[in-house]
């Protein structure tokens, strides 16, 4: 029997996807991924914790976190490369005035960066007790996240970009 929250998410996920297929609304693409995420990952969770044949496995609770965070720093760093653009771009465009080359190095900052949460996800999952870990998930991540992209934004862009003029500076001159 599935608990009463768990239905709560399923019941509202279901609204949210008719709410937003609805003829002559559009869309963002970032909603449907978001859906579909969402859909996925936590009907698999909650399948094997209520109805998996076997006695729930912590080893995929423990991994789920970090297949998510890779897979997003595998499509940050493919999708360039696949002529999609910079999913950076397609998600901060409207906050962040930016140019190409920075959108580019941007987009390759938060790919390292959810690389290195999924691996902070292992290292405090296999390294701390259960409650610690079910902690510094739900507190610790999105304030992670958050202070990364204050500190890009206001702190390491500007730097980064005037490095960049440096070097090519240097480069302009050798002959």
């Amino acid at each position: 029997m599935m608990p009463f929250p768990a239905l709560v998410v399923l019941t509202v996920l279901a609204l949210a996807l008719a709410w937003w297929w609805r003829p002559r609304q559009p869309t963002n693409p970032a909603a449907w991924v978001t859906i579909c995420a969402l859909t996925i990952l936590g009907g698999t969770a909650l399948w094997f914790a209520y109805d998996a044949p076997a006695p729930p496995s912590w080893a995929f609770l423990h991994w789920k976190p970090t297949a998510l965070y890779w897979t997003l720093s595998a499509i940050f760093l493919a999708a360039p490369f696949l002529g999609w653009g910079y999913p950076a771009k397609w998600v901060f465009s409207p906050y962040l005035p930016l140019a190409t080359r920075q959108w580019a190095l941007f987009n390759r900052i938060l790919a390292l960066l959810y690389a290195v949460l999924g691996a902070i996800n292992l290292l405090m999952a296999y390294n701390t007790g259960e409650g610690d870990w079910q902690g510094f998930k739900e507190a610790c991540y999105m304030n992670l996240i958050a202070i990364f992209l204050v500190r890009i934004n206001f702190v390491w862009l500007p730097l980064l970009k005037d490095i960049a003029v440096v070097v090519y500076r240097l480069i302009r001159r050798t002959p």
